[in-house]
């Protein structure tokens, strides 16, 4: 059965399997995990614009753990669709930590501690989901810790990173968007790039890519 999200179309058993994409994040909806490979910064920040967008027109929360270049391309795209993002931090409804330096907290070793991660990212969850007064807002969560991971060689790392985000889904609600680079992935080395994807419940290929692309 293909990820939620992604559409299979009828082929040989042999064949690579393909996928029609969701046009854009909305689908994952409120406890989903998705994935977003990507061509270029400017799809990545696109789509991201469009997702963490949606949680403050809402007055939802968006949580961005991004390197600095996308928190400052994605700050610069909301603020020119009108968007007052300084507001929202100071409504504690944009919270923006820098996806290296959470990863140094995360990491203690050389694979993500689960009682740090627990500490970290579940207490931040914890935070911004118990507001003063009102409903608790939606979470819009997006992570590039992982591909952090995997710019370093470091595969086996992201997908554990991958599964404590999975486990800590089970006694929170968020939902969760990773993105990955095309150009991190090489044809034929596949098993990493679909490891990955199995950790999702929605996968978004790069345009004009297939996932059977790697395996060939």
């Amino acid at each position: 059965m293909p990820p939620l999200g992604l559409t299979r179309r009828p082929s040989a058993s042999a064949d690579p399997v393909r996928f029609v994409p969701v046009p854009d994040w909305s689908a994952v909806g409120h406890r989903g995990h998705g994935v977003q490979f990507y061509a270029t910064d400017d799809h990545l920040i696109d789509l991201l614009a469009r997702y963490i967008g949606t949680a403050l027109v809402t007055c939802e929360v968006g949580l961005v753990v991004a390197t600095k270049k996308h928190r400052l391309a994605l700050e610069k795209r909301l603020k020119a669709c009108g968007l007052d993002v300084a507001v929202a931090r100071r409504q504690g409804r944009y919270i923006a930590p820098d996806a290296t330096r959470t990863l140094r907290k995360l990491m203690p070793h050389r694979s993500p501690d689960e009682d740090q991660f627990k500490t970290v990212i579940g207490g931040l969850i914890d935070r911004v989901a118990a507001p003063a007064t009102g409903r608790p807002p939606r979470i819009y969560a997006f992570c590039e810790m992982v591909a952090v991971l995997c710019a370093q060689g470091r595969s086996d790392a992201a997908i554990s990173l991958e599964e404590l985000w999975n486990d800590l889904a089970q006694s929170r609600s968020f939902s969760l968007c990773c993105a990955y680079p095309m150009n991190g992935f090489s044809a034929g080395h596949a098993a990493p790039f679909m490891r990955i994807c199995a950790q999702h419940s929605h996968v978004f290929p790069a345009p004009g890519r297939s996932l059977g692309s790697l395996t060939a």
